[in-house]
């Protein structure tokens, strides 16, 4: 089985560079990138589409299903970590909102700690390792499209990875460090040999 897991287009939150709920629309770049990466998915066989429900995700879905003429399926556990609700919408460069983030991340380190009404490590890790069990049960002889976001994607692989030995500590890790661009692609393998494999990472070579 082939994974391919695409970050959303530009988003305007991505481009104003404020924290994002939900709701928050493609740029106009979003758009034209979103089908710009139409072109490199045509080239291989994909046999089934997921996307997270959250609008940016959702609107780079449907430019990709709408060339490929594959439906979508929305998952919820496809959609971005829960960041507190009090941030949304604000400039991330904000000291208050850096000070903030901060304190989250504390919490976060703890396993199952939150500053307000984030998402905790432990439910993300569950989320991811949902995924993962969803797509070997179901479409271990299929190719899959999944249409995410960047801290998303970055636990899928931690957890395909590390397993049950993933740490916050780790994921923290490659979050900060692994970038991850719009409609960066993401090919992870699994074979009964070697579990998953990471084979791409980040490829924007289309853009």
């Amino acid at each position: 089985m082939i994974i391919y897991l695409v970050r959303h287009g530009e988003s305007e939150g991505n481009k104003k560079g404020f924290y994002q709920d939900p709701e928050v629309p493609l740029s106009e770049e979003g758009v034209k990138q979103g089908h710009i990466v139409v072109g490199r998915l045509k080239k291989h066989r994909i046999d089934i589409i997921y996307s997270s429900p959250m609008v940016r995700a959702k609107q780079t879905a449907e430019i990709i299903s709408d060339q490929l003429k594959i439906p979508i399926e929305l998952w919820e556990n496809l959609k971005e970590i829960r960041n507190p609700s009090e941030i949304w919408g604000k400039p991330i460069e904000n000291e208050k909102i850096i000070k903030i983030r901060e304190l989250a991340r504390k919490e976060f380190l703890k396993r199952n700690g939150r500053y307000s009404d984030e998402e905790t490590f432990d439910e993300l890790d569950k989320r991811a390792k949902g995924i993962l069990e969803h797509l070997l049960l179901h479409h271990k002889e299929q190719n899959v499209l999944c249409i995410s976001h960047a801290t998303m994607i970055k636990m899928i692989i931690c957890k395909a990875i590390f397993g049950k030995d993933l740490t916050p500590e780790i994921f923290l890790q490659l979050r900060e460090h692994f970038w991850l661009k719009n409609t960066g692609i993401i090919v992870c393998e699994y074979t009964e040999k070697w579990g998953w494999t990471l084979v791409a990472w980040n490829d924007t070579s289309h853009i």
